[in-house]
């Protein structure tokens, strides 16, 4: 009897034509990570199984009426059917899976009740009109696990809450439910999503086949050589010069060499200014070349940075190394940028399908956000986040400016990075000048500490011992800037007020050109202004900026004299590592003041947590000191706070782990805390923000991805103020009720300082 399909999972596709599609473009992904062999059979089942309940006459006229009701559910079925397949270690989680690829999967527990009677007419349903096609569709499936379709209608009407949860507590009590297993459940479920939109999307699975030799580094790099030297020839005597030359020459030997199957991962920890990102570039290309040439492995590189700001220059670069070796702009499969702000879009694609390429990270480079990358490691169990962790197989993932995490996240990164490493074949490069011990890894730069005590371009001028108030703080820069009207200034406060105050103060009392950086200044404008400073760089006007510390880590600016209130060593280092960059001159001073505001509190106490500030002060003990004595301080430093900070896992974390508690888990994992006293709004300050907001005003006829572009495009003037000063003028904000939208507009806003200030308390960096 010949049976032909006439079930169908979407409105112009068969249901055999998706499941079969599905399953394959899962076995090629599986296949090219060439990872959890033993997962082959799992995945195949759990694809196959994944809209099993689409089957039901209920679903098939919701096709074409388009009403839905609780019988028109496809997920708890389809996750019953997925059980009863499945071996017994992977019931449970198979379960979980199918039933919310959907969705977001919850905590085990909390998906364990199930609609006993919806499923039974269900079961009954697909029994009487579409047990033929379907014993058809899983034959092959049904043949390779020695089952019987009838069988499952049997255990159908057997099926309950007690036979799950037994099963659940029985599949516990083996202690399976570790991390290994619990990233392995992470890997299906991102494979089943990835594949379920790949194949109504492509039909193929993405995988990242394009060559990006290391020799484009290299050229690229030379080029940048020549267009220095071309402005600055006395560069060539230049140590710092030397040193990039050096360095890059000894990371070029070691990357000839090492075994990428014995080493994987890896540190290159160098001082600032002396050429750390373009070793990284070569490192990730260099590594996923051989990848290529000696593993046939179609790789990827994620290159992750703190903040938002220096990833847009960071894509800058990397776009102008393409450009330059292709002869042509970079498409969004050679190179993606991805944070909250960037456009949602992928080549030529419109609507969802932009989108999902775009969040599935279907690029050779990525380059995003410690926060985007540890979500995709992270948020288990989160649909729209955990669909590209199968991507993280074999990827090379370049970590910048490493010491921006939390400390306290240091001991679950350690061991989730490891295993991302071992058992998933990636490579991991951590970057740093100021050397947190995050990781056992191959130096690939072994003389490192060489080229941290050969350099001496700053002086650190200590006067911690005592604190000093604001007032008189005022007065110190107020007579050195003076004298010196031809040295460029940048003065780090740790607050907003504070640094709003020495602004105003250094404005009003000399004839200097003074700049104002602090998160009150919205992004673009930020981006501006920075922009502005190296335009004066170049020109040889020495302007004074006062900023908070987002100027710290990866922000590429060189000034001649700083002055930072007290704070951990490694903010100090960063700050530090904007002075003399290029080394050319006399050497530059760095003062290190403890300022106290007039309750005689110290300002750095409002921002950093006290064991670090306690760690820094038992290191910085002489009045002066130079750059090349830093390498055996920051040594110090980290394993002091090493012994302080460094913990197991929580166990809360690993209960978790163990209860298959997604939601959690992922909620323990925080990098950016929302902070409630602190509130959101938008400055409407220039025609493109105008325009956006009254598009957003008039968006009844948009789509949900041109909504969600338009505030990506308006997260450029997003400021957070503290609740105080939001009281204080919310009588002057513009609501969007509908978004839950406030703004305020230009005439209410300051391009110099943010908010008018009229705030007392403090607001933070």
């Amino acid at each position: 009897m010949s049976i032909s399909f006439n079930l169908f999972s979407h409105p112009h596709q068969t249901l055999n034509d998706h499941l079969t599609g599905v399953k394959d473009i899962a076995l090629n992904l599986h296949e090219n990570h060439n990872v959890n062999k033993d997962l082959t059979d799992i995945l195949e089942i759990i694809c196959m199984a994944h809209d099993f309940g689409k089957a039901t006459s209920f679903f098939q006229d919701r096709l074409k009426t388009g009403n839905k009701s609780k019988l028109t559910d496809h997920g708890e079925i389809s996750a019953c059917f997925a059980y009863w397949l499945l071996p017994e270690t992977w019931k449970i989680p198979g379960f979980l899976i199918v039933k919310k690829h959907h969705g977001s999967m919850e905590n085990a527990n909390d998906e364990m009740p199930l609609k006993i009677d919806i499923l039974k007419k269900q079961a009954n349903n697909i029994l009487e009109n579409s047990f033929d096609e379907l014993n058809l569709i899983y034959a092959e499936v049904l043949k390779k696990n020695s089952k019987d379709l009838n069988e499952f209608f049997e255990f159908m009407d057997s099926m309950n809450e007690r036979s799950l949860k037994r099963q659940f507590r029985k599949e516990k009590s083996s202690n399976k439910y570790n991390i290994e297993f619990f990233m392995k459940i992470q890997y299906i479920y991102s494979i089943l999503l990835s594949s379920d939109k790949s194949q109504l999307i492509l039909n193929e699975a993405y995988l990242p086949n394009n060559m990006l030799p290391s020799e484009y580094v290299e050229k690229y790099k030379e080029n940048l050589k020549k267009e220095f030297l071309g402005r600055t020839g006395a560069l060539k005597n230049n140590e710092v010069y030397a040193i990039r030359n050096t360095a890059f020459n000894e990371l070029k030997e070691e990357l000839e060499t090492i075994d990428l199957n014995k080493n994987k991962i890896f540190s290159i920890n160098m001082p600032t200014g002396t050429g750390k990102t373009m070793l990284g570039y070569y490192a990730a290309f260099k590594i996923l070349e051989r990848l290529t040439s000696e593993q046939n492995l179609n790789s990827q590189i994620i290159y992750c940075l703190p903040y938002m700001s220096i990833i847009d220059q960071n894509y800058g670069e990397l776009h102008k190394l393409l450009e330059y070796n292709l002869n042509r702009q970079p498409n969004d499969e050679e190179l993606l940028k991805f944070h909250s702000m960037t456009e949602i879009k992928y080549n030529d694609y419109e609507g969802y399908d932009a989108r999902f390429c775009f969040e599935n990270w279907q690029s050779k480079i990525v380059t995003t956000t410690f926060v985007q990358f540890f979500n995709t490691l992270f948020k288990s169990g989160k649909n729209s986040v955990i669909h590209r962790f199968h991507t993280l197989s074999n990827s090379v993932i370049v970590l910048d400016e490493v010491q921006a995490v939390e400390t306290k996240y240091f001991p679950i990164i350690k061991e989730f990075l490891t295993l991302l490493a071992e058992k998933y074949n990636a490579r991991v490069i951590l970057m740093t000048a100021t050397m947190p011990i995050l990781l056992d890894t191959y130096e690939l730069i072994p003389n490192k500490e060489k080229y941290f005590r050969s350099l001496n371009r700053i002086k650190i001028v200590n006067n911690t011992s005592e604190t000093i108030h604001l007032d008189d703080y005022k007065e110190i820069l107020f007579e050195k800037t003076g004298k010196n009207p031809d040295k460029s200034f940048l003065i780090v406060m740790n607050t907003v007020k504070s640094a709003r105050e020495i602004y105003q103060y250094l404005k009003e009392k000399t004839n200097r050109n003074c700049i104002y950086l602090s998160t009150e200044i919205y992004p673009k404008l930020r981006l501006e202004k920075i922009a502005e400073i190296k335009k004066m760089d170049n020109h040889g006007e020495k302007p004074i900026l006062v900023s908070t510390q987002l100027v710290e880590a990866g922000v590429d600016i060189d000034m001649d004299i700083v002055y930072r209130d007290f704070s951990t060593l490694d903010s100090i280092n960063q700050t530090a590592g904007r002075a003399n960059r290029h080394g050319f001159g006399e050497k530059s001073e760095v003062y290190i003041y403890n300022i106290i505001d007039d309750k005689g509190n110290p300002y750095c106490g409002y921002i950093y947590p006290p064991h670090l500030l306690d760690c820094t002060k038992s290191v910085l003990l002489e009045n002066e000191i130079n750059e090349n004595e830093l390498y055996g301080i920051n040594e110090k430093y980290f394993n002091e706070v090493h012994n302080r900070s460094f913990g197991e896992i929580d166990d809360k974390v690993h209960n978790s782990i163990k209860e298959l508690e997604f939601k959690t888990f992922r909620d323990s994992f925080e990098l950016i805390k929302k902070e409630e006293w602190k509130k959101d709004i938008f400055i409407n300050a220039d025609k493109n923000s105008n325009e956006t907001l009254k598009k957003l005003e008039n968006s009844k006829d948009l789509s949900n991805l041109e909504i969600k572009n338009l505030f990506r495009a308006l997260n450029n003037y997003r400021i957070s103020i503290n609740t105080k000063k939001y009281n204080e003028i919310k009588n002057k904000l513009i609501s969007l009720d509908k978004f839950d939208l406030e703004y305020l507009n230009i005439d209410n806003y300051s391009f110099e300082e943010g908010i008018p200030d009229n705030l007392q308390s403090e607001i933070f960096f």
